[in-house]
């Protein structure tokens, strides 16, 4: 039987229970799945059992010993020695061509015999040759992770064992490349296996596909894959167009001196610190517990905040974020604001509403206060009935006991705003409404503050009256609509009346048209005297007149009792309607701040509404105007803006993220076939008009590193596009085209005519792996080793690296300039 392919969710499973390495291991996991027949079950108890063994079984372990032999086949007997010595920078390093000196004729080409094929650097490579002379671009960067590992260990001032210096013989044990043995497979064990293709990891999406709309906000999705879930990307959106929000989340917490560099950052993949990875690395803790007993939320917002500052892309991810809050049964929206609140409970007030419960006919005795930052509305099926504005919905949350039970006595308590922040954040949670209801563009919270407890008890008992009127109209509704029966049972009235009705109707048409027929047939069916069979008289018998008397007795019967179930009915409907126009009135009142002849002004804030997020990562927001240098006071300010911006997951189009200018009222309409679950937002007019404070030097290094790799992506894509350049860097071209010397200290790879090409692309330092570096920057006074207690970052070089903006790509601030200098372990910060 042959095996099959295990899918992404086994795999998943497989790494999350065990807590293994999703990149490193992943190959290992999917070769177990194959072996136990996809059953993720028993592959982590085979793990666990013995990790050993199952690594040693299911790890594929290759062995280069074949490539340690000559071009012709024969084994290297001699075992050629060699010195290492480390690679100084002027160091002549063959097979690689250095970008032009100058203006200058070319030099003679190497000899012949440095003139080697790339098979024959292979071979010089497993058996000790010079490793720099591969022209594989993989194996560069395993050297550069390599040297910045043991840089930034030595600056952490983690002990790693040194390198020595010596010379190695043929005696060293070298892998062994062959057959599987006996310890890696059962001779019996055979399967068949699918020759076609696999399934594969759906592809990322081209760069070209992910560049911003220009003047449009970018965007954070939850994932990139799945859809559903949470509003959490929404709502970090929508909070970084409040310029006070923004300013706030990037002050909790403290601020880095590096936020690392990760060029997959932008999708979901983590930064880590340096001693984090150094431990990973020396294997001193495992990938479950490289966050330790306390996550770090605070620079994953800050990254986030600066990366919708001024990013290139169209959106990012914040599955990051949502990994290091703490697992717990509410959604990660709610987690956010616990843990900042928790954190740093002063710095989050304008952000934070505090209400206390208290007895409807009580004073000041507060039972209990409650801090939140996100307000959630739950409700029952049969309450949203009464529900029809958002005004109402937050009634029936704030003064739940009393409108659930529809009574108000001494202990009914109510729950009233002791403090409310510059900005209001609600979650509709549940299954939401049938259809929809109203979310004003200004939002006046007056009746549920502390001030208005009088007002808001008496609203509250013109609300029971309202419920204890349906309720009583509900049943009056149910008497008149049935009979009931002695043996329990019920009977619809009008639908019992209307066939009762039709009965009759048929049974007199039956005994008017046999009357008719006998009156045919005695005049023997003359057509000249009936030439309409329906105009004949009706000749019924005296038991037939009296049936039909009966019956038009009955049918005038039903037909007025039916009229008058009618008009009951119609009654019952008319109140029904007058307390629903009741409930409209109570729920608008204390929301109108220019009413006239209110003998007490309102106190409360305005709210204006900023914003709106689904959980399929479609958020609407209004965008503000950004203030200018100079501004005349007879100039009005420039309108704002409302977006919509959808992330269209898995669809063919040019862009995944589509953003569009819409109007309020189109976006109060749509948000509900979206969803029924929104996530509303709204802020002051103090939220509004503060300043954005400038983002860090390091944050600012951050977002321009991240907009380069993103440059570079580009640029990668076009070049690609326009002709295939990879043919050129794998095989080398003839010598008499070469123009270097090992005399001139120019060793070459390739002919002249490829230093022509204005080199637009610089490696950026992504030593990640799999998952990318962490933060904490050494400044020069430390770069000499005295500062053992905080290590260069581990996801850039540690030299300097001057990034030359693209031709073809233009940075969104031009005012940067067309270089960017990258975050240095040395650099002195202001």
């Amino acid at each position: 039987m042959a095996s099959k392919e295990p899918s992404e969710a086994e795999i998943s499973q497989v790494i999350d229970f065990a807590n293994l390495d999703p990149r490193e291991d992943r190959s290992m996991v999917i070769q177990a799945l194959k072996d136990n027949g996809c059953n993720p079950e028993t592959v982590v108890m085979q793990f666990f059992d013995n990790p050993t063994n199952f690594r040693n079984k299911f790890s594929r372990s290759w062995n280069d010993s074949m490539f340690s032999a000559d071009r012709d086949g024969s084994d290297n007997a001699a075992g050629s020695s060699f010195h290492i010595e480390s690679m100084n920078q002027n160091d002549i390093i063959i097979g690689v061509t250095p970008p032009p000196e100058g203006i200058g004729a070319p030099s003679r080409p190497p000899s012949r015999s440095n003139d080697r094929s790339p098979l024959g650097k292979m071979v010089d490579w497993t058996v000790g040759g010079d490793i720099t002379g591969g022209s594989s671009s993989h194996s560069r960067e395993d050297e550069d992770m390599q040297r910045a590992l043991r840089e930034s260990a030595q600056e952490a001032g983690i002990a790693l064992p040194q390198q020595e210096s010596g010379v190695l013989d043929a005696t060293t044990s070298e892998p062994y490349f062959g057959p599987a043995n006996r310890n890696d497979y059962d001779h019996d064990n055979w399967a068949m296996v699918p020759t076609k293709e696999s399934s594969r990891v759906e592809a990322s999406p081209a760069p070209e596909q992910r560049k911003r709309t220009p003047g449009a906000p970018a965007l954070l999705v939850h994932a990139i894959s799945s859809a559903g879930g949470h509003c959490l990307g929404g709502l970090l959106t929508i909070l970084h167009e409040i310029p006070l929000a923004r300013n706030i989340l990037l002050r909790t917490g403290i601020v880095a001196d590096t936020y690392g560099f990760n060029s997959e950052w932008w999708k979901g993949q983590e930064i880590l610190a340096p001693h984090v990875m150094n431990q990973l690395q020396t294997g001193e803790v495992s990938w479950g517990e490289r966050r330790g007993s306390s996550p770090n939320c605070e620079e994953e917002l800050h990254r986030l905040m600066a990366f919708l500052d001024s990013t290139e892309r169209s959106y990012g991810v914040v599955s990051v974020l949502s990994d290091l809050l703490p697992d717990s049964n509410v959604g990660p929206e709610k987690q956010l604001f616990e843990y900042l609140i928790r954190q740093c409970s002063s710095a989050m007030m304008p952000l934070t509403q505090v209400a206390a419960l208290a007895h409807v006919y009580g004073d000041d005795d507060w039972d209990e206060e409650a801090m939140f930052g996100l307000l959630e509305m739950e409700h029952l099926h049969d309450d949203y009935e009464h529900i029809k504005t958002l005004y109402e919905s937050l009634d029936h949350v704030m003064w739940s006991h009393v409108l659930s039970t529809a009574t108000v006595d001494e202990g009914s308590k109510m729950a009233m705003f002791r403090h409310m922040g510059e900005v209001l954040i609600i979650k509709v949670t549940g299954d939401g409404p049938k259809e929809s209801f109203e979310i004003p563009k200004e939002l006046y919270p007056e009746k549920y503050l502390v001030s208005r407890k009088d007002e808001a008890r008496r609203i509250q008992r013109a609300w029971c009256e309202t419920r204890a009127g349906m309720k009583r109209l509900l049943e009056h509704e149910t008497t008149e609509l049935a009979w009931r029966l002695e043996w329990g049972q019920s009977l619809p009235k009008k639908e019992t009346l209307e066939k009762l009705i039709e009965k009759c109707t048929t049974f007199r048409h039956y005994l008017e048209s046999r009357g008719r027929f006998r009156a045919m047939e005695s005049s023997g069916f003359d057509t000249d005297r009936y030439p309409d069979y329906r105009a004949a008289p009706s000749e019924m018998s005296e038991e037939e007149k009296k049936r039909h008397d009966d019956v038009d007795a009955a049918l005038s019967l039903a037909r007025e009792s039916l009229a008058d179930l009618e008009e009951r009915l119609k009654a019952i409907d008319l109140e029904r309607d007058q307390i629903r126009a009741k409930q409209r009135f109570l729920g608008k009142l204390l929301t109108d701040p220019d009413k006239p002849g209110r003998p007490k002004p309102m106190t409360c804030k305005k709210y204006l509404l900023r914003g709106i997020a689904t959980p399929d990562d479609v958020v609407y927001l209004c965008q503000s105007s950004e203030p200018d240098l100079i501004e005349l006071d007879d100039e009005p300010r420039a309108p704002e803006r409302w977006w919509k911006l959808a992330y269209l997951r898995g669809s063919g189009d040019d862009e995944l993220v589509k953003a569009e200018v819409v109007t309020v009222e189109c976006v109060l309409r749509e948000v509900w076939e979206e969803t029924k679950t929104p996530l509303i937002i709204y802020a002051t007019d103090v939220a509004l008009d503060t300043a954005k404070a400038p983002l860090s030097a390091s944050l600012e290094r951050f977002v321009r590193a991240d907009n380069k790799a993103f440059q570079q992506e580009l640029s990668r894509e076009k070049a690609e596009a326009d002709d295939g350049r990879l043919t050129e860097t794998i095989f080398p071209s003839k010598r008499k085209h070469r123009a270097d010397s090992m005399d001139s200290n120019r060793a070459s790879l390739g002919s002249e005519d490829r230093n022509d090409q204005t080199l637009d692309e610089t490696e950026l330092a992504d030593l990640s792996g799999s998952r990318g570096g962490g933060a904490g920057e050494e400044k020069a006074g430390d770069w000499n080793g005295h500062g053992p207690e905080r290590g260069p970052e581990m996801q850039e070089r540690c030299r300097s690296l001057t990034l030359t903006a693209s031709p073809q790509t233009v940075g969104r601030n031009e005012s940067q300039g067309s270089t960017i200098d990258m975050e240095l372990p040395g650099y002195d910060e202001d």
